[in-house]
């Protein structure tokens, strides 16, 4: 009897503290996607991330629903190699196409600035969301930005913005 609860009491210990392995790697994955998006974001100019092809045309007889420049496809394969396995397959086109990815590449890109990151920091994490606090320069301005992150139960980003 005694060596049975023994035994159980060194299941649930084992079952815990598997478990929070896997809340730890998890974590791990997470922080490690978050910077990679984020330093993809805010490093640039990058013409394999964001170039003249990752502007839309406007102007008459231009179908804007479809019309982006002859690259287009090469710079989404691009941005995919880069960050796209932290992604839910379905939310990976939203942020590349609507979303945030080129928000500041595109900038730097039209300015002809360079940036970088200076620092990221986890200023808020939650069971499914996180923000992250980013110092960064664009050219020789300082900037702060807080990106945020949603995840799903595997730890893949459903959703990034800027706050």
């Amino acid at each position: 009897m005694k060596n049975k609860k023994l035994f159980l009491i060194f299941m649930v210990c084992a079952m815990l503290l598997g478990c929070s392995k896997a809340e730890k790697e998890q974590g791990v994955q997470r922080e490690e996607a978050a910077n990679k998006v984020i330093t993809a974001m805010f490093t640039g100019p990058n013409e394999d991330l964001c170039n003249e092809s990752a502007f839309e045309m406007i102007g008459e007889g231009i179908d804007t629903s479809t019309e982006r420049g002859d690259g287009w496809e090469e710079l989404k394969q691009n941005w995919k190699d880069l960050v796209g396995e932290y992604f839910v397959s379905e939310v990976f086109d939203t942020f590349v196409e609507m979303g945030p990815a080129n928000q500041f590449l595109s900038e730097a890109y039209i300015r002809e600035e360079t940036m970088s990151v200076e620092e990221i920091e986890g200023s808020q994490k939650e069971e499914d969301t996180e923000v992250y606090l980013v110092h960064w320069l664009m050219g020789e301005e300082e900037r702060e930005d807080k990106i945020f992150f949603r995840y799903d139960s595997e730890g893949l980003i459903e959703e990034v913005k800027v706050l």
